[in-house]
């Protein structure tokens, strides 16, 4: 199989970010135990989407003029959810500007948005969404069958269910029509497969 160079993957360090942010996110919006936790946080893409697809929301809220009354009733009061949220954009910032096609790969962002948050310094990017409550949003729901898959395979005690249901709902994200359609799927699907991680041990309920 030709291997391909041009498109440099995520790295070991770039999965582990992924997995705490999952983790993070997944403590904080859900009721699961810690074992099941750690199996769905292994998932090798954010399962959860920062409106990544939604050009428009973005274009308005970086605006220059920021509208007092509509970021009066937008602010999230969930401490444990916001700091998900900027750790997230800061994440998604650094590794747009370093490596834009892995920042695309795990969380299904079009290449505008990538440069998008880049073109601007952090603190900006922060201080006009970071505390916005309508921008962190669960991803699997808009994953459809695959989402709901993964909900119930990822947390299985079952590596092989894990898997199959891990690479079903990566071939969605990176089927969605918001992704650019030139990049070579199939090879990006293989590239975010291998340092997939079960942690935690196998025989936990």
């Amino acid at each position: 199989m030709q291997q391909l160079t041009e498109y440099p993957g995520p790295s070991e360090e770039d999965f582990d970010n992924v997995r705490v942010l999952n983790m993070a996110f997944i403590a904080a919006t859900s009721s699961l135990k810690g074992p099941q936790r750690g199996r769905l946080a292994a998932t090798p893409f954010l399962l959860f989407s920062l409106r990544e697809n939604d050009f428009d929301w973005w274009q308005q809220a970086l605006a220059d003029e920021r509208q007092g009354d509509l970021l009066a009733d937008s602010e999230l009061h969930d401490p444990d959810l916001q700091r998900v949220q900027t750790t997230a954009l800061s994440f998604l910032w650094q590794l747009a500007q370093r490596n834009p096609y892995a920042a695309r790969l795990v969380s299904g962002a079009p290449t505008a948005w990538c440069e998008k948050i880049s073109e601007l310094p952090l603190l900006t990017l922060l201080d006009r969404v970071g505390a916005r409550a309508d921008l962190i949003e669960s991803r699997l729901y808009h994953l459809g069958a695959a989402g709901e898959r993964l909900l119930q395979g990822g947390i299985s005690v079952s590596q092989l269910l894990q898997k199959s249901s891990q690479l079903s709902a990566l071939q969605a994200l990176l089927t969605n029509p918001g992704f650019n359609s030139h990049i070579r799927l199939p090879a990006a699907a293989c590239r975010l497969s291998g340092p997939t991680k079960t942690p935690g041990p196998q025989n936990s309920q």
